[in-house]
This record gives C-alpha cells, sequence and structure tokens, in this order.
C-alpha cells in the first residue's frame, strides 16, 4: 500500500507526463493571475472548473517552466481515502522529488479542493510563508464563496464564478460561426437561430453540449447535485419532502415562487413543516449554484420581503430533462437565459411590479443608481403581447 508521499509523486509524475485534452477557450479575467492574492473559481458541479484550469495552465506556460505548475484533483481515486495530511504535505513532497526554476512563481493548482478536511487553514499557512507561491483553488462547495472563508483567509481571495457555456461559447464548441456581419440579413442566421433553440432545449453544460445522449446526461447532474451536493452535505433528513420542494423549484424557473404556497401544498399532502425549513431549504439549492431568487425591487427591504420571489436555474436544459411539461416554453426559457448572462455579469438583479400588474423581468441596479430596465419576450409579433411588454 502506497504512503502519501508515493501516491502524491505518481499523481504530479502522471500529470508532468500527460499531455491537457482539448478545450473550449472560456471567458476569465486574466489579470487575476498577476495578483498575490488566492484566486477560487467556483461553479455548479460539471459547468467546467477543471477545463478552466487546463486552460490556465496552458496560458501560463507561455511564461512559466512547466514544472512551475502543479496541478491536483482531489477527487482523484488514487488519493482515497483523503485525510487531510495530502494538503499539508503536497509542497514539501514536490520539492523534495521534482526539479523547478526556483527563480520564476511557482502556481499551485488545486481541483475539488473542498473535499480535503480543513483545507483553509492549510491554504492560509502556505500563502502566509510561501514568498513565490501563487495558490488557485476550485471547487463546487459554497464554502468557497462563503464568509468563512472570507475570514480563513483574511479577504486575500479573489473569485471567479464558473457557469455552463454562455451562448457564445456554445456556438464556438458547435464551430458555428456568430461572428458575421448584417446578420439579420445573413444566409447564415437560420443556422443561429437553431442553435440558440438547441441551446435553450438542452443547455450549455460542456459536456452535455458535445454527447448524443443530452436528456440522459442532464437527469444524471440533477440526481448528483440533489444527492451528492445537497442532501449528503447538508444530512438532510426528510428525503422524500425535499425531492419534491427541488421539483417545485425547478418547475418554478423564471415564476414568480411563494413560500407560504409552497408550505400549504406541503401541508395538503401531509407534511409536517415549516416556513423556515423551506427557506434553509433553498440555502443549500443555492449554494450549490443550482437555482437563484430574485427579489421584486422596494426601497425598503421590509416591502421586499413581503412579495415572492422571482427563481431562476443555473441552465435550462437540467429544467427541461427533469420537469414535467406539455410543451417548451420559449419565453420562459429566453428569460432564464438573460438572467443567467447578467449573473455571469455580476448584476444586482431584481424585478419589478405594480398594483396595476404591469411588469419589468429585470431591474439592474449599480450602487445607488438603477441602471438598466430589461424585458424579455420571444415574439412580440402579436399586437397584444407587444403593447403588454411595452407598458411594463
Amino acid at each position: 500500500m502506497m504512503n502519501d508521499m508515493d501516491k502524491i509523486c505518481y499523481i504530479l509524475q502522471d500529470y508532468f507526463e500527460s499531455s491537457l485534452p482539448p478545450l473550449i477557450e472560456r471567458e476569465f479575467p486574466y489579470s487575476f493571475l498577476d495578483s498575490n492574492l488566492v484566486i477560487s473559481i467556483v461553479g455548479v458541479r460539471r459547468s467546467g472548473k477543471t477545463y478552466l484550469l487546463y486552460q490556465l495552465i496552458n496560458k501560463l506556460k507561455k511564461t512559466i517552466p512547466s514544472h512551475n505548475i502543479i496541478y491536483i484533483n482531489f477527487e482523484d481515486d488514487r488519493l482515497y481515502p483523503l485525510t487531510g495530511e495530502e494538503l499539508k504535505v503536497l509542497l514539501d513532497i514536490y520539492k523534495q522529488n521534482f526539479s523547478y526554476d526556483q527563480q520564476k512563481p511557482l502556481y499551485l493548482l488545486l481541483d475539488e479542493i473542498q473535499n480535503i478536511p480543513l483545507w483553509e487553514a492549510t491554504i492560509r499557512r502556505l500563502y502566509d510563508r510561501e514568498k513565490n507561491l501563487k495558490i488557485i483553488i476550485s471547487g463546487s462547495s459554497s464554502r468557497l464563496l462563503s464568509s468563512e472563508i472570507s475570514t480563513a483567509l483574511r479577504g486575500r481571495t479573489l473569485t471567479h464564478k464558473v457557469f455552463p457555456f454562455s451562448f457564445k461559447e456554445f456556438l464556438k464548441a458547435n464551430k458555428i460561426n456568430f461572428e458575421i456581419k448584417n446578420i439579420k440579413y445573413s444566409t447564415k442566421r437560420n443556422i443561429i437561430i437553431k442553435g440558440l433553440r438547441d441551446y435553450l432545449e438542452f443547455g450549455g453544460f460542456p459536456q452535455v453540449v458535445l454527447e448524443e445522449n443530452k436528456t440522459e446526461l442532464l437527469q444524471e447532474y440533477y440526481r448528483a447535485i440533489l444527492y451528492r451536493d445537497i442532501v449528503e452535505r447538508y444530512q438532510i433528513k426528510n428525503l422524500k419532502l425535499f425531492e419534491n420542494f427541488l421539483k417545485v423549484v425547478t418547475q418554478h424557473t423564471a415564476s414568480l415562487f411563494s413560500y407560504g404556497k409552497t408550505l400549504n401544498l406541503f401541508k395538503s399532502m401531509g407534511h409536517k413543516i415549516s416556513k423556515n425549513t423551506l427557506i434553509e431549504y433553498m440555502k443549500y439549492i443555492e449554494s450549490t449554484f443550482f437555482a437563484f431568487e430574485v427579489p421584486i425591487f422596494f426601497y425598503s427591504i421590509k416591502d421586499q420581503l413581503q412579495y415572492p420571489r422571482k427563481l431562476y436555474i443555473i441552465d435550462t436544459g437540467i429544467r427541461n430533462a427533469v420537469s414535467f411539461r406539455f410543451s417548451l416554453d420559449w419565453g420562459k426559457l429566453a428569460e432564464n437565459l438573460v438572467f443567467i448572462e447578467l449573473k455571469r455579469q455580476d448584476k444586482e438583479i431584481y424585478y419589478w411590479k405594480n398594483s396595476k400588474n404591469l411588469e419589468v423581468d429585470f431591474l439592474i441596479k449599480e450602487g445607488l443608481e438603477i441602471e438598466e430596465l430589461i424585458q424579455v419576450c420571444w415574439n412580440i409579433e402579436d399586437e397584444k403581447t407587444r403593447k403588454r411588454e411595452s407598458n411594463g
């Protein structure tokens, strides 16, 4: 049986001898690489965090010797069972067994770091003591974004959130040229419109985009998020209730959601449940980046809390794969697409509705100012629809 040193040496040697797989270029603020802060890369399961780390490795290799870039994935079964010691001894083992340029920075890329017990303390120690070390961590856990990690690392972090492919990245992956002048009149317009419909129906999870069995793969992602990322992590006891709650959340994509009405629904089904439990469940769901709540815009927080939230999901494909539906609701799917793009840009997002039921899908606030109002509509050829959307 191999000890920690043998396991780590074997995995690192395997990494140095292997070629990285082909990948689709993702958007990333490369200025982060020049920072002395710890870079954390977070996002929903299977959104492409590992491949983004590969992309950063390729970028770094243009200016840094390859042996100055260390990558290790803590979901590698060859490391199991994990005790926490693996991370503590990793750098020492590397320095003792591998040659590198000591005049250049040493980059340490740690994938799925949340699997290591008490990893925050080790990262803080390495950050404080290793002056020529740059650390990049990735993970699906909400702990990488929480106030606890900020406190543990004394705020010395820069965070980049990874989402499934944007529509632009989706077109790149499918080798569809979207940089066309006068696209309205181009013969390629129909190809891009078909691409948009495919994107709305099956979403942008990278592997799903490239595979044939899209629905089955999306259903597998849903089960993994449900059981591994939420039920196991938060030790949820009432499994049936939580399964039903997640279905309700998924069904309410781009729709108003009321905790009170949902509570009454579950009570009518015989569940003994409180509103606070449902709110706690929603926190768990948001922590995995699966779904997001958007409040109504009011200057008063008290008024905001009295109104339903709108719910949006990380990917329209996963919603379509698991929801009970009679038809594709293109309007809601398009609205969800716009929300995720705004979320990708880290906007402060609200919706707005008045007493006459006129609504604006997205109100974007920047500082103290309302920056933008956005209305999403799939088809405005109908005069009644156009009037309603314009009045809002």
